[in-house]
C-alpha cells in the first residue's frame, strides 16, 4: 500500500495520550524492583544486568560512502574510540546456560555537535543500544507496562495470573522466540529492533550488528555460571573480533511500521561502518566496576540519529530516572568517558601465533576437569604451570597414579603448537604430549599419544586443555582431560577409572601448583 493510500508517511512517529503517564508507571515498577532487590548492596542496572564485559573498540565509518549516507556520526570517514558492553537482557543475574535476550550497547566517543538529552548536551558521546533479536516482544508500550509490572512486582500471585492469563500468549511467544542459547557474545548478531532517524525526518533506519565469519571465537566451556565472560575474555586476550554495522532504511510506511518493533523490516542492509574489538584484557575487579557503572541511553545522541517511537519515547523518561537514582544510590555521579590519547595504551598484543592445528573431540569421549583459584596474575601461573622444568614438581603421586619424574623435550620447548616432550612417571611408564593450541598466559591445548603402559589398549589418543581465568583479581587455573576410547570395555573401565582416581590426580597437581604460586 502506498503512503497516500494509508495516509502513513515515512519516518513518522504516531503518539498516543497515555505515553507519559504508562513511563511513570515503569520508573515507579523499577523503583520498587530495584530497591528491594538492592537493598544492603551495590545496586545494578533494571534490565541488562548481568554484565558479560566491557571492552575497547574501534568504530570505523567505511570510505567513500554516498552523500545521502553521510549523516551524522557517519559524515566523515574517521575512527571512533568506542567501549561496547556486552549482557543478558533478564532483569536479574542468572546462569549464562540459560536462553536470553543478550545485548550489545556502543558508546563512540569524540562525537562533536550537541545531543539531544539535556543532561548530556554538550557530552561528546553517541550511544547504539543493540540486542540478539531482530524485533521486539511487545507491540505496544501499554503491553509491554502489562508485562513489566507482572514481573516486577513483590507479588508471585500477580505475576502468576499474568503468565496464566491466555490474552499474554502471543506477548509470551514472542518472548520465548526472541531468546537465544549463546556460547560466545562475538559470534552472535545484533539488532536495534527500534527505529532512528536518519537526517531528515522522512528517513528512518533500524541498526544491524553482524559478526565477521572469519573472526575467531574461543569456548573455554558452557557450564559455569559465568561462561560467557570466560568465552569472552579468553577470545580477546590474544584476538581481535571485527563486526559490521548496518543500517537498514524504512521503506515502506505500511509494511515497516515505526511504532510496531514485532514487525521485521525487509529492505536491504547497507553497511556504513565496521567495530573492531582490540585484543585485551578486560575482565579485572576495576574494568568491570566501570563497565556496570556505565549508563547506556539511546537518546545520548545527534539529532540527526533521533530515537523514534514509543517505545524509544518511553526509553528516554525511564533510562535517564533509572540511570539517575542507581549512581544516586550507588552514590556516584552519572560521568560520561571521553576521547583519550592513550586510550588503546593497555591492549595486548594481537597473538599471530595463535593456531588450532587440532580441536579436541566433542563426540565418543570421556572427560573430567580439577580447578583451582590462585592468589597471583595470569602470566606467573602460566609459566609455572607449562614449564617443562617445573612440571615434575607439582605432579604428583596420588593414588594408583605415578607422578612425573622426568621430561625430555623432543622439539621445541613446550612455547608453541607442534612443541612436543616425553613424559615418564614414577612407574616407569611413558607417553608423548604435543601442544596442538597456544594462546600464551591465557590457555594451552595439547594431545597424548604413544602410551607404555595399559592406556595403549584402551586408547589412541588423550587430550589435556589448561585454561588460566581472571576471577576477582586472581587466576583461575582449569585443567580440563578429555579420553577417546578404544571400544566398549575401555569406555567401561575408563568410565570407573577418571572418577574414581584421574580427577583427584589432576585435583591434586593443581592443589601443589596453587601452594607453590602462593609460597
Amino acid at each position: 500500500m502506498s503512503d497516500i493510500l494509508s495516509g502513513k508517511k515515512l519516518g513518522h512517529e504516531y503518539v498516543t495520550a497515555d505515553e507519559d503517564s504508562i513511563a511513570a508507571q515503569m520508573v515507579n515498577e523499577f523503583e520498587a524492583q530495584v530497591t528491594r532487590m538492592y537493598k544492603d548492596k551495590k545496586m545494578l542496572r533494571q534490565v541488562h544486568t548481568k554484565m558479560h564485559g566491557c571492552v575497547k573498540a574501534t568504530f570505523t565509518v567505511e570510505k567513500d560512502l554516498p552523500e545521502e549516507l553521510k549523516v551524522g556520526v557517519f559524515k566523515h570517514e574517521k575512527e571512533y574510540q568506542a567501549w561496547v558492553r556486552f549482557s543478558n537482557g533478564n532483569t536479574q543475574t542468572q546462569k549464562d546456560k540459560k536462553k536470553d535476550i543478550r545485548g550489545a550497547a556502543i558508546k563512540l566517543m569524540g562525537v562533536p555537535g550537541e545531543k539531544i538529552l539535556n543532561d548530556a548536551h554538550f557530552q561528546e558521546t553517541q550511544d547504539f543500544l543493540l540486542m540478539s533479536s531482530e524485533t521486539f516482544f511487545a507491540k505496544t508500550i501499554k503491553e509491554l507496562n502489562t508485562l513489566l509490572a507482572a514481573i516486577t512486582s513483590a507479588s508471585k500471585l500477580k505475576s502468576l495470573l499474568y503468565f496464566l492469563n491466555p490474552f499474554h500468549l502471543p506477548t509470551l511467544m514472542r518472548i520465548k522466540k526472541s531468546m537465544v542459547a549463546c556460547d560466545n557474545p562475538l559470534s552472535i548478531p545484533y539488532w536495534s529492533t527500534q527505529p532512528y532517524q536518519f537526517g531528515t525526518v522522512d528517513r528512518a533506519v533500524k541498526y544491524h550488528l553482524r559478526p565477521s565469519p572469519s573472526n575467531i571465537t574461543i569456548v573455554e566451556n558452557t557450564k559455569d555460571y559465568d561462561y560467557l565472560r570466560y568465552n569472552l575474555a579468553q577470545t580477546l586476550y590474544g584476538n581481535e573480533a571485527k563486526f559490521d554495522f548496518f543500517v537498514q532504511f524504512q521503506t515502506d510506511a505500511d509494511a515497516m511500521p515505526i511504532e510496531d518493533p514485532t514487525v521485521a523490516w525487509t529492505s536491504q542492509y547497507i553497511k556504513v561502518a565496521s567495530l573492531t574489538i582490540h585484543p585485551q584484557t578486560f575482565d579485572s575487579n576495576a574494568r568491570m566496576e566501570f563497565g556496570d557503572n556505565l549508563s547506556f541511553n539511546p537518546w545520548h545522541s545527534l539529532p540527526e540519529h533521533r530515537p523514534l517511537g514509543s517505545f524509544n519515547r518511553v526509553r528516554k523518561r525511564v533510562y535517564e530516572v533509572m540511570s539517575k537514582f542507581r549512581h544516586d544510590k550507588n552514590k556516584l555521579p552519572v560521568l560520561e568517558p571521553k576521547h583519550a590519547h592513550d586510550f588503546y595504551s593497555d591492549l595486548n598484543k594481537l597473538n599471530d601465533k595463535v593456531t588450532i592445528d587440532q580441536k579436541v573431540p566433542s563426540k565418543k569421549i570421556l572427560q573430567t576437569s580439577a580447578e583451582v583459584t590462585v592468589n597471583c596474575n595470569k602470566e606467573k601461573a602460566y609459566k609455572y604451570v607449562s614449564s617443562v622444568k617445573e612440571l615434575p614438581n607439582w605432579l604428583l603421586k596420588t593414588g594408583p597414579i605415578y607422578g612425573v619424574i622426568n621430561v625430555t623435550t623432543l622439539r621445541g620447548n613446550w612455547e608453541y603448537v607442534g612443541d612436543n616432550r616425553r613424559i615418564e612417571r614414577g612407574d616407569s611408564a611413558k607417553l608423548v604430549e604435543e601442544l596442538i593450541t597456544v594462546c600464551k598466559y591465557s590457555h594451552y591445548a595439547y594431545q597424548t599419544t604413544d602410551f607404555s603402559d595399559i592406556f595403549k589398549r584402551l586408547t589412541n589418543k588423550t587430550y589435556g586443555q589448561m585454561w588460566f581465568d581472571t576471577v576477582d583479581d586472581q587466576t583461575r587455573l582449569r585443567w580440563v582431560y578429555t579420553f577417546t576410547y578404544k571400544n566398549i570395555f575401555a569406555k567401561l573401565f575408563l568410565m570407573l577409572f577418571i572418577p574414581l582416581f584421574l580427577k583427584k590426580y589432576l585435583q591434586n597437581g593443581l592443589n601443589n601448583a596453587k601452594a607453590y604460586l602462593e609460597d
